[in-house]
This record gives structure tokens, C-alpha cells and sequence, in this order.
């Protein structure tokens, strides 16, 4: 205790007076040690840090030394390793002489004329939590980690956070990359002289500089036209004559590695390709049609600097939420959308956060589209019988921690995602739904009882992908009373109206079209987010086996931002436009919303 005293000021805490409070029996019950102490902190490592008995610990500290105090988070291993060591269960006193593990105190100078420190010997607080035992003969205890170090000729001293080490047991030897062996280079797609072959070439080449994340292949009654979805909207940007059509579908299915001969059955394959030294990955999906076969080609993004939650989720609170739900160590979180809008980024931006050596992290995917390092990636194949059932079935043998569905299409891997949940087992997936609502009773129609769903979904998130407005040659609108009430009453009285130019008209100056974009009037995307976590009550409703619109009605009045008023949001601060907005949510029950 603190003295009035000036002189007692300076008196050094004792650990006796802590370990009054933080007896062993208490740190064994509340899984929490002693880390280190001075005369102005106590830093605590527990466990659960969020535990009531920790925090009640950490308060009467605080109260009865008038410190400050600090709660570290450390592992299971770490907290068994220190309580092994100490040799707790031999002892009835832990400060006893005669204890043959007694843990040592030593003294540290610091500056002149300043009052003493007591601590742990040295130690990496952040790491490494086990203080210095001695044994009678002064030599320090090895641990089996710090015997596979020297047979490595590894100095301790030297490790670093995470690092890890390679043994010299086997030869350096080149190992063919079975991956790389299909790849199709330039070469073979540009620098040709078949009009085909380069046609293909210069179609799967385009791709990459219009960012665009798909191209259709699509025969016409007179031609056939290439378009390609950029920002999510799709574009025609060449017109290729009618009679190579089946010459450029075939060279397509060879490329694709497709059955060219059959015409009459969808199929799907995949192109991977060297175009200007970037390796590219396309999903290809052909389907029949009266003018022959459509071919749609999904550009598959393997670049994981946009795997960041922060760039894409634009509002705070929804991020915390995602991020809350996320870090969970168990329960199922569920992101619904249509095709294209963004799920599987979401997801996987998730993972990479989560992405740390100690966490076992496998996905089952169809196709798998980001590549994530130390995760283990399992790349659905029906004709093998190898569905997402089965693969999940496999990875509960495997020891996961977390596990990512690509996609919940079925009872079977509905049912058996969420009993890995119930046991303790992190599981994100994507479902096909409209919103958060929705997600729910989907789950309801495919079988699944209202008492695994209740009990294992954690949260849901919707979302979509709406366009940028392009700040280069927008306009800025006031808000009409008689056109825009409804936007006023959201706080809307000013709002950006998109340039759009078109292009096909040929008294347009094309010196005066926008080059930032190109006369779109819009630049890049951004995603809108309906977050939605499954409390109690919420819970309560799908035992109850509500419908949407009752569990809807009930998380909208409970402070869930609709998709609609998250694009308002974005409308209000100058990101997009209302035209926009209302391109992708619904606007029949914005009265309600507004």
C-alpha cells in the first residue's frame, strides 16, 4: 500500500504483498501468472484476458497498490510451461526456501539515486514468458525446444518472432513446378501468324488492361461480340465477323482443355497463360445456344495486396463488426451476395488477417482464386467425386482451427459445416441470398433445423459492388424537395451526378471525353454492407422458425444499416452516385428505410 509518507514513496513492491493476492491455487483457476512488476506497473499474462476472475484480480492490484496494471494475452503452452516449471503441485508455500525450483528475483540498477526495480530476469515479455529457473548446480534448464537448436548450431539468442529453420538433410535440388507446366506463354497467343491464335490472344490480353472481371464470348446471328464486365458493368468492345466464329470457340476449348467436339453440353475448364510476363487465370464456363456456344471466361485475381478489410469496408462500425465476428474462435459466418459482388475477397481479406503460423487455416474452393501463404487450399473436382462435402468431412481430420466453405450449395454441407462450428471450429462461407434476413431462412429451406442454425451462426453479412463516381467530370446536384424528399430526409442536399458520355455517338468531341474514365463517368468500385450479428434475441427468432421479414423488421429497429441506407452513406459523402444506389438495392419500402 501506498504510504502518505513522502519517504515510503520510494519503498520497492514486494512480491509477497502480490502473491497475498495472486496465489498459486489462483493462478491455476483463473489460468494467470506474474509476468513482471516495478514500483509503477504489474503486468499480469492470463489466458483469457477477458475473463471476470482475471479482471477482478487485476482490480483489487490496482486498488491495493495504486498502480498501474497491465494484462497480456499468452498461450495455453505457455501458461502450462510456467506452472510445470515452478512446480506447483510440490509445494504448499510458492515463496518457500526450500523449494528447489524457487524462482529467482534479481535486482536491476537504474539510474542513480532512483529507487530499485524488481522484475523477472530478463525476458521477452511479448513472447516469451517463462522466467529463469536454477537448478542446484547453477545451469540453466534446457527446454526441447533449445535441444533441437543445437543441432542446429543455432544460437538461442538469436531467434526471432515466428522464425523458423531449415535442416540439411537432403541435397538442394530443382523440383519441376507442376503448376507452372500448362501455363501458355505470350509467345503462342501474340507473336503468331494464325489470325485465330492472335484474335484469342488479343482478347485474353485486353482483359488485364481494362480490368475487367469477366469476358463473353458470344455468337450472334451476324457476328460475334466480345464484351467485357468492367467495374461490373458489361461493355462490347469488339466485333468479330460471323464466320470465324466456331474457329475462335474451338481454339477457346483447346486452350481450356475441353472436349472440342462436344457441342451440345455445357462444360467447364480453365486457362492459365503468360501475357506480358503476368501469369493470368481464367475460369471457363461454355454453354449451347442457338448461335452456337457462348463462352463466359471469370479472370481469377491471385494479387493479395487487396486483401485488406480496412479498403474495403469504408465505415468504421460495420468494419469492427466484421472484424469481431472474425476474430470469434468459433461459429459459422456467412457473407451473402450475388455472382460477382465481392464475397470471396471479403472472406479471404479475413483469413488474412487470422493468417499467422500458430492458426491451422484450410479453404475447400471451386476454383480456388486467391492464393494465400501457410493456407491449404483444396480445389473442388466433381468428376473425381471430390464435392465441398467431402472435402469438409476430410478437413475435420486434419486438426483445423478455421475452415472457409466456398460456397454452402446443399443440406449435407450446410449440416456438416455447422456441427464443425458447434465443436469448436471457425467456418466462413457464402451463401446465394438478398440480405442478411434472407440467409437465414435459406438455411431453414435447405433442411437445416432451426436449432444447428440458431446455435452456430455467429453473424451474416451482405453485400454488393456499386461504382465510383469519377471526381474528374462529375457534377454537383442540389437536392430537389419535390424530387428528392427522401434523400433530404437522409441528410442528402448535395449529391454528385455522374459525366456519362456516349460514345457511339458521333457528334461527340472526343478531345473533351474524360481520360480518367474514358467517359463512363465512373472509377473503380466499392462495396455496400449489410452487418448483422446473431444475438440472443435473434436467436430466439430462428427457434422459433420466423420468417425474413419478421427477422428483418426486428435487426433493422435494433441498429442494422440496411444496404440501402449504407449507399445513402456513401451518396451523402460524395463516393457515388443515387443512380447507382439504386442500381443494385431495391427502393420499394425506402420510405421505411429512409
Amino acid at each position: 500500500m501506498v504510504s502518505a509518507n513522502p519517504k515510503d514513496e520510494l519503498r520497492p513492491l514486494s512480491k509477497d504483498e502480490i502473491d497475498h493476492i495472486l496465489t498459486p491455487e489462483v493462478s491455476e483457476s483463473i489460468g494467470a501468472i506474474l509476468i513482471s512488476f516495478d514500483k509503477n506497473k504489474i503486468i499480469l499474462g492470463a489466458m483469457n484476458p477477458v475473463y471476470s476472475e482475471v479482471k477482478k484480480i487485476n482490480n483489487q492490484l490496482k486498488e491495493k497498490f495504486k498502480i498501474q496494471t497491465e494484462i497480456k494475452t499468452i498461450s495455453a503452452e505457455e501458461f502450462e510451461k510456467w506452472f510445470d516449471q515452478t512446480d506447483h503441485s510440490k509445494q504448499n508455500n510458492f515463496n518457500s526456501s526450500n523449494n528447489e525450483n524457487e524462482l529467482k528475483f534479481e535486482k536491476v540498477s537504474i539510474k542513480e539515486n532512483s529507487p530499485e526495480k524488481y522484475s523477472l530476469p530478463e525476458t521477452n515479455v511479448e513472447t516469451d514468458f517463462e522466467p529463469i529457473i536454477k537448478e542446484d548446480n547453477e545451469e540453466e534448464a534446457k527446454t526441447t525446444v533449445g535441444e533441437l537448436l543445437e543441432k542446429t548450431n543455432i544460437e538461442p539468442d538469436n531467434i526471432a518472432e515466428n522464425e523458423t529453420f531449415e535442416f540439411d538433410f537432403f541435397e538442394e535440388e530443382e523440383e519441376e513446378d507442376d503448376d507452372n507446366s500448362d501455363i501458355i506463354d505470350d509467345s503462342a497467343l501474340l507473336a503468331t501468324d494464325d489470325p485465330v491464335v492472335s484474335a484469342v490472344g488479343q482478347i485474353l490480353s485486353a482483359c488485364g488492361r481494362l480490368k475487367a472481371s469477366d469476358i463473353h464470348v458470344e455468337p450472334m446471328e451476324d457476328k460475334m461480340r466480345v464484351r467485357y464486365r468492367i467495374d461490373g458493368v458489361l461493355k462490347e468492345i469488339y466485333s468479330l465477323p460471323k464466320a470465324k466464329s466456331k474457329a475462335i470457340s474451338s481454339r477457346l476449348k483447346v486452350m481450356s482443355k475441353l472436349d472440342i467436339a462436344e457441342k451440345r453440353l455445357p462444360q467447364d475448364g480453365r486457362i492459365r497463360c503468360s501475357i506480358n510476363k503476368i501469369i493470368s487465370d481464367f475460369r471457363v464456363s461454355t454453354l449451347p445456344g442457338k448461335w452456337g456456344e457462348k463462352i463466359v471466361m471469370r479472370s481469377l485475381q491471385s494479387d493479395t495486396s487487396m486483401l485488406q478489410l480496412e479498403k474495403l469496408i469504408t465505415y468504421k462500425h460495420e468494419l469492427e463488426m466484421v472484424r469481431s465476428m472474425g476474430s470469434s474462435p468459433y461459429g459459422i459466418f456467412i457473407v451473402v451476395g450475388p455472382t460477382g459482388s465481392g464475397k470471396s475477397t471479403t472472406l479471404f481479406s479475413i483469413l488474412n488477417e487470422r493468417n499467422t503460423p500458430d492458426v491451422n487455416i484450410s479453404t475447400v474452393e471451386d476454383p480456388v482464386e486467391y492464393t494465400l501463404g501457410g493456407v491449404h487450399q483444396v480445389q473442388v473436382i466433381r468428376e473425381k467425386g471430390l464435392d465441398f462435402s467431402r472435402a469438409l468431412r476430410s478437413l475435420m481430420r486434419q486438426d483445423p482451427d478455421i475452415i472457409l466453405v466456398g460456397e454452402t450449395r446443399d443440406k449435407e454441407t450446410a449440416q456438416t459445416a455447422m456441427e464443425a462450428a458447434l465443436t469448436g471450429h471457425m467456418v466462413f462461407t457464402t451463401l446465394h441470398a438478398n440480405d442478411t434476413a434472407t440467409a437465414i431462412t435459406r438455411l431453414a429451406e435447405m433442411g437445416c433445423p432451426p436449432y444447428l442454425v440458431g446455435s452456430s451462426v455467429i453473424g451474416v453479412m451482405a453485400q454488393r459492388l456499386i461504382r465510383k463516381v469519377c471526381t474528374k467530370c462529375c457534377r454537383t446536384v442540389k437536392a430537389d424537395p419535390n424530387k428528392h424528399s427522401s434523400y433530404i430526409k437522409h441528410g442528402i442536399q448535395e449529391f454528385y451526378e455522374a459525366n456519362v458520355i456516349d460514345l457511339q455517338n458521333t457528334n461527340i468531341d472526343h478531345a473533351s471525353v474524360c481520360k480518367f474514365c474514358n467517359g463512363t463517368g465512373y472509377k473503380g468500385r466499392l462495396g455496400i454492407y449489410e452487418v448483422m450479428r446473431v444475438n440472443d434475441p435473434i436467436r430466439e427468432l430462428i427457434m422459433k422458425s420466423s420468417t425474413a421479414d419478421v427477422i428483418r423488421e426486428y435487426s433493422y429497429k435494433n441498429g442494422v444499416k440496411s444496404l440501402l441506407l449504407y449507399g445513402l452513406d456513401l451518396v451523402k459523402d460524395k463516393l457515388t452516385t443515387i443512380d447507382e444506389v439504386e442500381r443494385v438495392c431495391l427502393l420499394e419500402d425506402d420510405s421505411n428505410d429512409i
